[in-house]
């Protein structure tokens, strides 16, 4: 009589592997479309991993691009965003279109150059007044929006209750950002507890050569400089009392700080 079946050196193997699968396919981020709380309709204008509106927001993991690096970094599994963005910038998929239509007109006029370059009946002087024009816009727009601020979530531990002694103790914002072709966003770490390096960003000396910020702080790990454009007036109340965190580090009282509650246990 024949016996059909499976031996436990072919099971083994294969359980394996789909235990890999899938714990790779939970650190790997999900991109979808960029959608404001405003909006009910999903485009491709703006790719981005920070979805409100996912199913699975409590167990997706949160990736984060460090100082001097071009990778995204997953956070430990015991934090997760929150389920509204505590700030929206209002003009996000205006300026992630300037940034296509001035990438593209520099690419337009980078073969616009080669052809005057490589024409007989025009000197060298048209090929480099085409590449200059075609691609001085295109970086004039990266460098003054290289700092803009899409939008803004709070980062929450899953293992601890959310109380409030908890989330003044370890208060982390996630800084959401426009990438170099504003068709896809990153996410930057910021910490607000005992961080005095966040700071309002001084008027620079050159404002039409600065890109635009309005905060900024030093990276402990790197000792890097961040630079962030917040818009302010919009968020609320919540906002305010960031701003006012801000101002208050910088020696700015605009009456908006609000100074942290005492346990009654201390």
């Amino acid at each position: 009589m024949l016996k059909f079946g499976i031996s436990n050196r072919t099971v083994r193997p294969i359980t394996l592997m789909r235990y890999l699968h899938a714990g790779s396919v939970h650190n790997k981020s999900h991109n979808t479309s960029y959608r404001s709380s405003d909006s009910t309709v999903n485009s491709d204008e703006i790719m981005s991993e920070n979805d409100p509106w996912s199913p699975t927001l409590f167990n997706d993991i949160v990736h984060i691009r460090k100082p001097n690096s071009f990778r995204n970094t997953p956070l430990p599994s015991n934090y997760r965003l929150s389920y509204s963005a505590l700030y929206e910038a209002p003009g996000a998929k205006y300026v992630a279109m300037l940034k296509r239509l001035s990438l593209s007109f520099a690419v337009l006029g980078c073969y616009g150059a080669k052809l005057f370059y490589e024409s007989v009946q025009f000197d060298d002087i048209y090929a480099i007044a085409t590449l200059i024009s075609c691609t001085a816009p295109a970086y004039f727009v990266q460098i003054k929006t290289r700092d803009y601020v899409t939008r803004i979530f709070r980062l929450y531990d899953k293992e601890k209750p959310q109380t409030l002694e908890n989330l003044l103790a370890d208060e982390k914002l996630v800084m959401e950002k426009l990438n170099m072709t504003g068709g896809k966003t990153y996410n930057e770490l910021l910490t607000i507890t005992d961080n005095k390096s966040l700071k309002l960003v001084h008027p620079p000396r050159f404002p039409l050569l600065s890109p635009y910020a309005s905060w900024e702080e030093v990276e402990k790990e790197s000792d890097v400089k961040r630079k962030y454009y917040v818009v302010d007036d919009i968020g609320g109340l919540k906002m305010d009392r960031l701003w006012g965190i801000v101002e208050h580090n910088s020696k700015v009282d605009n009456g908006r700080y609000i100074e942290p509650e005492v346990s009654a246990d201390k």
